[in-house]
């Protein structure tokens, strides 16, 4: 009677072991049977310029872009939709921007349209994102519950009335974390705090699943607020330069580099830019410059962070601008008896030499002159449907993939991503889910480009952003204003579009012109 239970309990004990044993020698079998698709990262800026990153012309220090640039492929007429809800639209869509139902900078998508989040959460993907949220989901996204359902892990602000603040609280923003309010630290800085993020989910993810990981980054977007370490860096570089020599400069350099063709000219400042010797406030233009330039390089510290965590892993990177760089200006933002920010602090709004922009205290934006400088050397800005406006660098990195160091001049736009992903992913592309009939995706896939095997192949393209209007086919493209006659451009020679064709070609007017009609019809 006494052994009896040291028995039973040498007998659990070899159980227990031989349990233990299973487990250990099931876990290679596991691993064998592992998806090996490969992972997916997209990195989007907002409203960064063609020419600001260091690769593509830049003075800005852009180390680890530069390198991904390097290692990978730079794409050289890469288009986007001119505007952040349209270009966020065709990325997570795949189609045309006005066919699901975003004209303006943000909205909800219609019910004809299915989004890569939605798709590969439901086909083995981990899903992250960080950021922007807008339209993860055709479901209502500013919902912290529908994002829930088709995105696994994500951190950032859900729907807006109104621009942010890089350092704190402000009422018309919502911040989410996985579900759960979030409150910005003190001493936080919004790119630090969405690069820690998926950081994070990058350590604690399930190795066996391949994941997409979206980072929609808020920078350089303004209010102009950067860190001082990284002020600190430009403020003597823009004011030695200023606006006019460093257009000259970039555009110098991304002919170097085979960017641009030898032939490349500078689109002509606007009648309301003056010189630089002329301006009057040169300090305080400079550390506008300083302070946007500070934002970018926080953006690329971020991209050498994440890029550091992807090292031996099999991920095709995608890196580029949701549109150009903007000129805008920004009203008023406190109201009698209520701050812009949460916790009370009034805010100093505007482009005035009093008001030093960096701090979180201030609302401060680029301008026109150095909007012109960062979108060199194209004509115009955010919004617009000229190069300025709708031109983007693009940047893909998949090693043993893509060659390194190459760049196409392949004609390629923002809803092509879509298309790669899901091809990529070996995603089938829907005709309708859950309760949706999906349109056919308009976007082509990128990886024969990608691999060297071949051509995207678009025959035109079309664009409409609050009533500017383009057509591009082959070397030609159709422009307009939202007032303005159509303007012929032969990108070939003049990518800054100065020498309108529209008086002496009017066939090829009105054969585009009846292009964008049929399009816009389509919508």
């Amino acid at each position: 009677m006494g052994r009896e239970p040291f028995v039973s309990i040498t007998v659990l004990s070899r159980v227990l072991l031989a349990i233990v044993s299973l487990q250990w020698i099931a876990f290679p079998v596991e691993m064998a049977h592992a998806d090996t698709r490969p992972n997916i990262v997209v990195l989007l800026a907002d409203d960064l310029g063609f020419s600001d990153l260091g690769c593509y012309g830049g003075e800005i220090r852009t180390p680890h872009l530069d390198r991904l640039a390097s290692e990978g492929m730079r794409f050289s007429q890469f288009y986007n939709c001119a505007l952040c809800g349209p270009s966020r639209a065709a990325l997570l869509t795949g189609q045309d921007p006005h066919r699901v139902g975003i004209t303006q900078w943000t909205g909800l998508l219609t019910a004809n349209c299915v989004t890569m989040f939605e798709l590969l959460n439901r086909s083995g993907y981990e899903t992250c994102a960080v950021g922007r949220l807008d339209m993860l989901t055709a479901d209502n996204w500013h919902l912290p519950e529908h994002l829930s359902r088709h995105v696994k892990h994500y951190f950032g602000s859900t729907g807006h009335q109104g621009p942010g603040n890089y350092f704190a609280d402000v009422r018309n923003t919502v911040f989410y974390r996985d579900g759960e309010t979030y409150s910005i630290p003190e001493r936080g800085y919004k790119t630090d705090l969405i690069t820690d993020y998926p950081l994070e989910f990058l350590r604690n993810r399930d190795v066996t699943k391949p994941f997409l990981l979206y980072m929609a980054h808020f920078a350089p977007h303004w209010p102009l607020h950067a860190k001082e370490v990284d002020i600190a860096k430009y403020r003597k570089v823009y004011r030695d330069l200023g606006w006019d020599a460093a257009r000259r400069q970039r555009l110098e350099r991304m002919k170097q580099l085979g960017i641009l063709p030898t032939h490349a000219q500078l689109a002509p400042p606007e009648p309301r830019i003056q010189s630089w010797s002329e301006s009057q406030h040169r300090d305080w233009e400079a550390e506008r410059m300083a302070v946007y330039a500070a934002q970018v390089d926080c953006l690329d510290q971020s991209v050498g962070r994440v890029l550091a965590a992807l090292q031996g892993t099999n991920t095709l990177v995608f890196f580029l601008s949701d549109n150009g760089a903007s000129d805008k200006a920004v009203g008023q933002l406190d109201k009698p008896g209520r701050t812009w920010r949460s916790d009370e602090t009034p805010t100093r709004v505007g482009n005035y030499p009093s008001i030093m922009p960096g701090p979180a205290d201030t609302f401060v934006t680029a301008g026109p002159a150095w909007a012109s400088l960062s979108n060199t050397p194209f004509r115009n800005h955010k919004q617009t449907n000229y190069e300025g406006g709708i031109s983007s660098p693009l940047i893909a990195w998949w090693p043993d993939v893509i060659k390194p160091g190459t760049i196409t001049h392949e004609m390629c736009h923002i809803t092509d991503l879509t298309a790669t992903v899901f091809d990529v992913a070996s995603q089938a592309y829907p005709r309708s889910f859950e309760q949706r009939t999906v349109a056919p995706l308009t976007g082509k896939s990128l990886r024969p480009v990608l691999t060297g095997r071949g051509q995207v192949g678009h025959d035109t393209l079309c664009w409409a952003t609050s009533g500017h209007r383009a057509v591009r086919q082959g070397d030609w493209k159709l422009v307009a204003t939202p007032q303005g006659k159509w303007q012929l451009f032969d990108l070939r020679t003049d990518r800054a579009e100065m020498h309108d064709r529209a008086v002496e070609q009017p066939q090829w007017v009105a054969a585009m012109e009846r292009i964008f009609a049929e399009w816009h019809q389509q919508q």
